[in-house]
């Protein structure tokens, strides 16, 4: 089994201490952490089956009756046996997170997000369904200069960890992901076929034909939300841009995002990322601020002319 020590020495970075679930994890830099189900970072048990808690999932069903498990409408039972077939026996880590400004406050994030939600920090919404009652959880945290590095690093590490027997009872045995991590950095995400247990991007009564347009010599930047959802451009995009993985913000458009670096989801079709955001603030003059998509992401897109973005609940949809 793969120990938190081994996640952190394996990505360089110096773990720093634990915090209890819940409470404030006082590292203020940028950073990774890991979920834990022990406070020793040497531990290399963990739970055989999914520590269910029972009441979390009613309420994320009561908030999502839209939910669906391959397709089909889910309850109670079928949505129980396909988190516990999520679960990765014998491991005590149970979710890998980064932080691109402070780790404090994206943990925080991740405290605050109501079941069901998709913001502030949903990504890792499978660890509210586990049962702390039975298995307590543990925050363990360090400080680093490239977050986004550490937590692939540590991702692969894990996912060497697991043998072959576990990941074949896993619900998508080539994805031996940590529970809670639904996505491997750069993008491919775990086959779990729940949908729908997030709020949705955007009301279904939403288009885009309602929404105000925004062009490069636009002087002001409409402010109004329509549905719950925000519009913006990019900067035109180039052949460098998609080989260097990126996309750019102009200033009229940086005042959706958040004012600091750090992670923010992405979608791209029906697919969500959790990529990289810098909004380049510092300097003699401000810069146009940046997607870090990564290379694969990019490879969808072609270059000339400008990307459209929605935005709604901290969520921001690429098209």
């Amino acid at each position: 089994m793969t120990t938190v020590e081994e996640l952190f020495t394996a990505a360089g970075v110096s773990r720093v201490g634990v915090a209890s679930w819940g409470i404030e994890v006082p590292l203020r830099s940028p950073g990774v952490y890991v979920v834990a189900s022990s406070e020793d970072p040497t531990a290399d048990d963990g739970a055989g089956a999914l520590p269910i808690d029972i009441q979390a999932v009613h309420e994320l069903l009561r908030e999502r009756p839209e939910a669906t498990i391959d397709g089909v409408v889910a309850d109670a039972d079928h949505l129980i046996r396909r988190l516990q077939r999520m679960w990765v026996a014998g491991q005590p880590v149970v979710y890998v997170g980064l932080a691109g400004a402070s780790v404090r406050d994206r943990v925080a994030q991740f405290y605050s997000t109501p079941i069901g939600a998709r913001a502030p920090h949903s990504g890792g919404w499978p660890v509210k369904m586990i049962d702390q009652s039975s298995v307590p959880l543990w925050v363990h945290f360090g400080s680093c200069a490239d977050p986004d590095r550490a937590e692939k690093v540590m991702i692969d590490r894990f996912v060497r960890g697991v043998t072959a027997e576990v990941a074949g009872a896993l619900a998508d045995p080539n994805s031996p992901l940590p529970f809670a991590n639904l996505t491997f950095p750069g993008g491919r995400r775990k086959r779990h076929g729940i949908r729908g247990v997030r709020k949705p991007l955007l009301s279904r009564s939403t288009t885009a034909s309602e929404e105000p347009a925004i062009t490069a010599s636009s002087t002001a930047v409409p402010r109004e939300r329509v549905s719950g959802a925000r519009r913006r451009t990019t900067q035109n995009v180039t052949d460098g841009d998609i080989k260097s993985g990126k996309i750019r913000i102009p200033a009229i458009s940086k005042d959706i995002f958040p004012a600091a670096r750090t992670r923010i989801t992405v979608r791209v079709g029906i697919e969500a990322h959790e990529v990289s955001w810098d909004p380049r603030t510092g300097g003699d003059h401000e810069r146009s601020g940046v997607i870090g998509m990564g290379k694969n992401l990019m490879l969808g897109f072609s270059p000339g002319g400008r990307l459209e973005i929605l935005e709604s609940d901290g969520e921001f949809h690429i098209r």
